[in-house]
């Protein structure tokens, strides 16, 4: 299997960002307006063939693409795990995977992989294109305190938000709270793509680990985390409806509201141990 020159280590924040951009600062708390030089985050549109035939445009943060793609491929069911890619190749802003199988991508244009939405056309319920569950992941019991550590780890390494305010983050941790994979993006669902990828290419076991995110928990988010088997998924923010709904079908337990040192768990509350009898 030929995946390039994969490269897993953290990017550094200044070699991700723009230079800056000239912007007109307006404080009614100073009374002042001037101009500053800000710092932006750089928009990149990344092309994906899948032998040899476009399957997606992706619009993402310039960094681990590879991660982003592989990972895609993972949480949305095409492939079960990396042993299927034969080669993964880049050609400035496009991607040349080739797999073992022949897949059907009968699409008449590619799918835009968009900042707010994972990109799926048409009225598709999510159980439809949810290929496995993860009901069977009972044996990882993880303490609260974890969670809360977990959080707080995720926060830290938010380099980017932290520098322009424009990103997303997520993160994947074991269930002592050790760091797998993190990823920062300015769409959700690529930082889930890219943890997860980065997490295959390094031989996690997705059934023994917990998905951290600072984006809201709607179903495509736990379809993600289920199509790999990852049985806790934990946001900062809160969840849909149908998020929760597929949460309780896929056996996954759901986390909302991790913030400062509590939390809420939604579905699957089996999986948190009872720290306080």
């Amino acid at each position: 299997m030929d995946y390039g020159d994969l490269e897993v280590e953290e990017s550094k924040v200044e070699d991700i960002l723009t230079l800056g951009h000239d912007v007109l600062k307006v404080d009614l708390r100073r009374n002042s307006m001037k101009y500053v030089r800000d710092k932006i985050v750089p928009e990149r549109q990344i092309e994906l063939y899948v032998n040899g035939k476009t399957y997606a445009v992706f619009l993402c943060l310039g960094s681990k693409i590879k991660e982003l793609i592989v990972g895609h491929l993972l949480t949305e069911g095409l492939i079960d795990g990396i042993h299927e890619i034969e080669s993964v190749n880049v050609a400035e802003n496009k991607i040349y995977v080739h797999l073992a199988k022949e897949l059907n991508l009968s699409l008449e244009k590619p799918r835009i992989i968009l900042t707010m939405c994972s990109g799926r056309t048409g009225k598709v319920l999510p159980h439809v294109w949810m290929k496995r569950s993860v009901k069977e992941a009972h044996s990882i019991k993880v303490n609260p305190r974890v969670i809360i550590e977990a959080i707080k780890k995720l926060n830290s390494k938010a380099c980017v938000c932290k520098e322009t305010g424009a990103t997303h983050s997520s993160a994947l941790f074991n269930e002592r709270g050790e760091l797998l994979a993190f990823s920062e993006d300015i769409g959700r669902h690529n930082t889930i793509d890219k943890v997860v990828g980065e997490a295959a290419f390094k031989g996690v076991n997705f059934k023994k680990t917990l998905l951290v995110s600072t984006g809201r928990l709607t179903s495509e988010m736990v379809v993600k985390a289920a199509n790999v088997g990852i049985p806790i998924i934990v946001s900062l923010s809160a969840p849909t409806d149908r998020g929760i709904k597929i949460a309780e079908l896929a056996g996954l337990t759901l986390i909302g509201f991790a913030r400062g040192k509590r939390f809420n768990v939604y579905t699957h509350p089996e999986r948190i141990l009872n720290v306080f009898t």
